[in-house]
């Protein structure tokens, strides 16, 4: 029996991930709020602010809001990640910056304070200043901007090599940066580079614990390679509403199986069924509970495999096993 490979499904999600996407509402649908305030250099509210909001794994994604009259905005429902966040006031310096939005938790409020806009003498030729460019509250030069750009724009062709590189170009400037780390070790993959694709996913969870696409990376590799205890540690890591994708726990429970580990196989398919109960799983763990001799549930299983997928890949195997159980 051979694991059904889902690792081309994890680098198509790390596309959407880190580039551009044709969907503008991408963003949309998660459970985090974020809430600000923004102030002039004396640490007043500045009404009628822009706050222009971008989802940082997409090339355009994010809603623009207004600060109301005490300098205050709020946004609820978006995707969890990093979101780079624009400020602009009339007057003022816009201001770029950086945040990592979680969805279980309460995040911190913004407090952004604007610099007002230095008015050239009429004898002087100086170009006006440029607004800063700031990854997680740090100022980073236009090159390392560029890099990260270049790397997006890669991933969204799929050309692993070049995102690679741009993106080590980044991590010299901002090498503990979370969210540049997970685009590193998704570049790495498609490269089929799988030791350095795992190595920069668990720095990654080391810079950032609350993110779980670092651990889903690792999972999925381990797996695939026939590690199913490492992969299913790694899950372990990973709040179980995070987790969506039950191929997971099915690869690393016909792992398992190959290995003879029944107990532990079942277990890995209870967990893949309890996300998504489909013929798959079900005629998996029917197979394991027929070599624990447990007939009763293995019928079961099988039973229920024929009834979510009469005419799938394993309905002829299925029949015959379940004749040779009467």
């Amino acid at each position: 029996m051979r694991i059904r490979n889902g690792l081309a499904a994890l680098i198509g999600a790390a596309l959407l991930a880190v580039a551009a996407s044709g969907s503008a509402q991408e963003w949309r649908g998660g459970k985090a709020r974020i809430d600000g305030i923004v102030k002039d250099d004396k640490g007043q509210p500045l009404p009628n602010a822009k706050v222009m909001l971008r989802w940082g794994r997409s090339g355009h994604g994010g809603p623009d809001l207004t600060t109301d009259k005490n300098g205050r905005w709020s946004i609820f429902g978006l995707v969890g990640g990093p979101w780079d966040v624009d400020f602009e006031a009339a007057g003022f310096t816009p201001k770029k910056i950086q945040i990592q939005l979680q969805e279980g938790s309460r995040n911190d409020t913004v407090d952004v304070q604007l610099e007002p806009q230095k008015v050239q003498a009429p004898a002087a030729a100086a170009a006006p200043a440029e607004a800063a460019i700031m990854v997680d509250g740090k100022k980073i030069s236009k090159e390392t901007a560029a890099a990260i750009e270049a790397g997006n724009a890669a991933m969204n062709e799929k050309n692993w090599s070049a995102a690679r590189e741009s993106y080590s170009k980044a991590l010299v400037e901002i090498p503990d940066n979370s969210a540049l780390l997970q685009r590193m070790a998704f570049a790495c993959l498609g490269e089929g580079n799988k030791d350095e694709a795992v190595k920069y996913a668990r720095t990654a969870a080391e810079k950032s614990p609350g993110e779980s696409a670092p651990w889903q990376l690792i999972a999925e590799v381990e797996i695939d390679r026939g590690n199913a205890e490492a992969g299913l540690d790694a899950l372990s890591k990973v709040p179980p509403e995070k987790i969506v994708d039950s191929g997971l726990y099915t690869n690393a429970g016909v792992s398992l199986y190959n290995k003879k580990k029944l107990a532990e196989a079942e277990a890995a398919f209870d967990k893949a069924i309890a996300i998504k109960p489909d013929a798959t799983s079900h005629y998996y763990r029917g197979l394991t509970r027929y070599g624990e001799k447990k007939m009763k549930e293995a019928r079961e299983d099988f039973q229920k495999a024929l009834e979510l997928a009469p005419d799938g890949p394993d309905a002829k195997e299925i029949k015959d096993l379940l004749s040779s159980m009467k």
